[in-house]
């Protein structure tokens, strides 16, 4: 295996973890607490840069939208705030690289607990655009598209 395809295994490596290290992130924050809050919000400022323009497509609603891995923490919150608990599941994961450019999807599965003891689900694509800084790589861009959704009932 040449070098080049090795440089390019190792740059999609650290560019998927990226989404990984997202969903982390985001059920830390669904978590409710300061702390946990605190943690989830540092690990977005480690993986996105600090203009990053963030939004949600395709859920019929107003998108949300946030320039900032802070102002995204704080729509996270609030988004997920009436739900008991939740995990972001990342599933499929399409990476190309372009130099010290990037764009990843990747499908995700998420599920959010209700106190009435439903489950509300989200199958989505995060669309991300990524570079390379000296920090590593990092998102400047990324669109959350709701790909469909639903209700369910636990027992």
């Amino acid at each position: 295996m040449s070098e080049n395809r090795l440089a390019i295994v190792a740059d999609k490596h650290d560019i998927e973890t990226l989404q990984r290290l997202y969903a982390k992130a985001t059920d830390l924050i669904g978590l409710g607490t300061e702390e946990a809050f605190e943690e989830g919000r540092d690990i977005y400022r480690r993986i996105y840069t600090d203009d990053v323009d963030i939004r949600t497509a395709n859920t019929g609603d107003e998108p949300l939208v946030a320039k900032g891995p802070d102002a995204w923490a704080d729509v996270c919150r609030s988004a997920l705030n009436d739900y008991t608990g939740t995990q972001h599941l990342i599933g499929t994961q399409l990476t190309e690289v372009n130099g010290d450019e990037a764009q990843i999807e990747s499908y995700l599965n998420a599920w959010h607990k209700n106190p009435d003891l439903t489950v509300y689900y989200f199958l989505g694509t995060y669309i991300s655009k990524t570079r390379r800084t000296p920090d590593g790589w990092k998102i400047y861009d990324m669109t959350l598209r709701l790909d469909t959704q639903g209700t369910a009932q636990t027992t």
